[in-house]
């Protein structure tokens, strides 16, 4: 029987919350393939190029459209962007590699209202991606054609299929086809359902844990309703406990306080392409108490 690393994580119950990616500003890049495995390296855009765009906090991905049309050889003519910043997303059209720069400029491209759903399907990284990803994407594109994109890898192959939401960063793991339209309908209607979530990318694991479970504890409620801020950690992320305060709009309690401890794994291999176990991280829930506002932490004081 092959090896899939997505089914092996579903059997051992791997919790997602807590793996979102750590970026938090996003350009896709429109490029219908094919795509190597280390994409964006690797295409047909230069290696300094990239490295231009780059820095720590930026994640460059590349899209497409689902289906046939999105994965054509051809690759002529002005193809999109998309730049996903601070909560709003800007979009303009590329020719030549060198076009992607005027992305990185303030005020760049145009204001781009609608939101963005990426359904990982980069099969040559891990092919979970691509037999758990493809359905979700034809299942979303039936629904919002507009608004979705097959992207190269989001992170969190064990978890596939993994969905991104942009602008509000939000990310769904393990999700199955026949029910990522009304996850995805929910969240749109800013009733988060915390089932699949994995996190919000750009927070700390134990922001996105703790975001999470106020969450589920208080809500249905939109992502955006509660903003966590880890406020204390003491030890490391193999061993350690962190204690995060979440500042929330009504239905979910104005201030509460998350401590989560945080450990290691049993190794297991946590790709379908390793060979190497590896020992992945573990958040637990120590307690949750709600607070008063006048009680949370002052923001100097972290």
């Amino acid at each position: 029987m092959t090896f899939r690393c997505s089914d092996d994580a579903a059997e051992r119950h791997d919790p997602p919350l807590g793996t979102a990616p750590p970026q938090h500003d996003w350009l896709l890049v429109e490029h219908p393939g094919p795509w190597p495995v280390t994409a964006p390296f690797g295409a047909d855009l230069p290696t300094p190029l990239l490295r231009e765009l780059g820095h720590p906090e930026l994640r460059i991905l590349f899209v497409r459209r689902h289906g046939r049309a999105g994965a054509a050889d051809s690759m002529t003519g002005p193809r999109r962007w998309f730049r996903s910043r601070a909560g709003a997303v800007h979009s303009g059209r590329w020719e030549r590699p060198d076009d992607l720069l005027a992305s990185l400029g303030d005020d760049r491209g145009e204001p781009y209202a609608d939101p963005l759903l990426l359904v990982c399907t980069h099969g040559v990284h891990d092919a979970c991606c691509a037999i758990k990803g493809r359905p979700v994407a034809e299942a979303l594109a039936r629904r919002w054609p507009d608004a979705t994109w097959e992207c190269s890898h989001l992170g969190g192959d064990r978890f596939a299929p993994n969905v991104l939401l942009l602008p509000d960063l939000a990310c769904y793991g393990g999700m199955p086809a026949d029910a990522a339209v009304s996850t995805l309908e929910a969240h749109l209607a800013g009733h988060v359902q915390t089932r699949w979530l994995r996190g919000v990318a750009g927070r700390h694991p134990a922001e996105q844990v703790a975001l999470g479970v106020v969450l589920d504890r208080w809500g249905p409620a939109p992502v955006t309703s509660a903003a966590p801020r880890l406020v204390t950690q003491d030890g490391t992320f193999d061993a350690g406990r962190w204690t995060v305060e979440v500042l929330g709009t009504d239905p979910l309690p104005p201030a509460v306080r998350v401590v989560i401890a945080s450990g290691r794994r049993a190794e297991a291999l946590l790709t379908c392409r390793t060979a190497r176990p590896t020992r992945a991280l573990q958040w637990d829930v120590v307690s949750v108490t709600t607070r008063s506002v006048d009680e949370m932490t002052p923001s100097g004081d972290r």
